[in-house]
This record gives C-alpha cells, structure tokens and sequence, in this order.
C-alpha cells in the first residue's frame, strides 16, 4: 500500500501572500523561461543531478550538433556521450535521450507532446521533467515541484513529504491552479538565492514571516 503524505497545513490566505510577495521580489520573473519544446525537454532531462550552469553548457553543446529530435534519433551513443560531459550519469542520458528522440520522431512526427501521459512514456521522463516541459514549453498550467521547491514548501510548513513527487500531490491542494504557471519560476529563484541547501539566508528572506522554519528559535540562521 503507498504511504500517503501528511496533510497539507497551509494556513488560508498565506499561499497567495506568500506567492505574492516572491513575484514582487523576483518582479514576476525567475531564472527559467519559456523555450522550443525540443530544448525545454532535453535540457530538462540533462539537468537532472546537475547544476544549472553544468546544465546550460553541457545542453548548448548538445543542441548544436543535435538542433532537432530527428538529428537526436540518429546519434551515436559515444558521441553524446562525450558532449555530455559536466552532466551527472551520463552513461545513463545519452541511450536515454537517443531513444527519446527516436520515439518522438516515429510517434510524433518529431514534435514534443503537450499532453503528460504522452511525455511520461518517454525515456528519462518522470513527472518533475514532464511537468516542466508543460510550463517552460507550452505555458500549460502543472506544479513542477523541483528540490527547490520542495525544500522551501517544506520549510514553510505547508507539507511535510519526503519527495518532490509527494510534494506536488499536496500542492495541488493548496496552490490556487491560477498561480500554478509561474510559481515554479519563482521558488527556483528564491532557492538558488535565499532559502539554499543547508543553512538558508533567513535573515534576509522577504517571506521569513510566514515560515516555520524561519521563525524557529532553535534553528541556526545567517
């Protein structure tokens, strides 16, 4: 039987004012943006357990010799393998990302679908990756719950999950479906600059306030 998370503790009103309040750190925007399908899914994929600025170099590498899923399809296995060096299990991507490719040209005529349970047949593709591709490639409303997001959800006290996956369970619950499109922008930011791994800059978070974790004496800050 699958262990169900705990439920979702939210207090009303604090989702939106919390959102609120990052979108006008963050003027709205974070450090991802909307992109062709085909580079949103790859880099995706490539960025798994990898860092971003890992993740843009080793992906710009592969998008010029690959610039399509039909040149993807036809890869040699070493080659990729080689150009993704930076990105973390490689031996596993590369096999992963040629099938994927292969799928995409012989079901889908090259193109990325815009439907979920299309892209969780594909290789490589767990919902995490398959939400993102919906938001970053298609501006289709889904909860990309990143460790990011994950993390600072937590520390807010809004869920109490081990994993990503249990997280966007338990958000879909709390988080107004309006807001679903943009608010992975907006956490991934804050992780990257405030609420990081390990000790997070508390002092210096705009939405201490409202944090559990921010607010708890016995917890060190800086």
């Amino acid at each position: 039987m699958a262990i169900q998370p705990p439920p979702v503790t939210a207090p009303p009103g604090q989702v939106r004012a919390v959102i609120q309040i990052l979108g006008d750190t963050y003027h709205g925007r974070g450090s991802v943006e909307l992109g062709d399908p085909y580079k949103v899914l790859v880099a995706t994929v490539i960025s798994q357990r990898t860092r971003e600025e890992q993740t843009t170099d080793v992906s710009n590498r592969v998008f010029a010799r690959y610039p399509d899923a039909a040149a993807l399809a036809q890869a040699n296995e070493t080659e990729l393998y080689g150009l993704l060096e930076g990105s973390q299990y490689r031996e596993t991507k590369a096999p992963r990302l040629i099938e994927m490719a292969r799928i995409l040209v012989e079901r889908y005529g090259g193109t990325v679908p815009a439907d979920i349970d299309a892209l969780l047949t594909l290789p490589g593709v767990g919902r995490k990756t398959a939400n993102c591709v919906l938001v970053y490639a298609f501006e289709i409303p889904a909860l990309c719950v990143d460790i990011h997001m994950h993390r600072i959800t937590n520390r807010l006290g809004w869920v109490h999950t081990r994993t990503p996956e249990q997280t966007e369970k338990a958000l879909t619950t709390i988080i107004p479906k309006d807001l679903w499109l943009g608010v992975n922008r907006l956490f991934l930011q804050h992780g990257r600059l405030i609420c990081t791994p390990g000790i997070p800059r508390c002092l210096s978070c705009p939405i201490r306030s409202f944090c559990a974790y921010g607010q708890d004496p016995a917890t060190e800050k800086r």
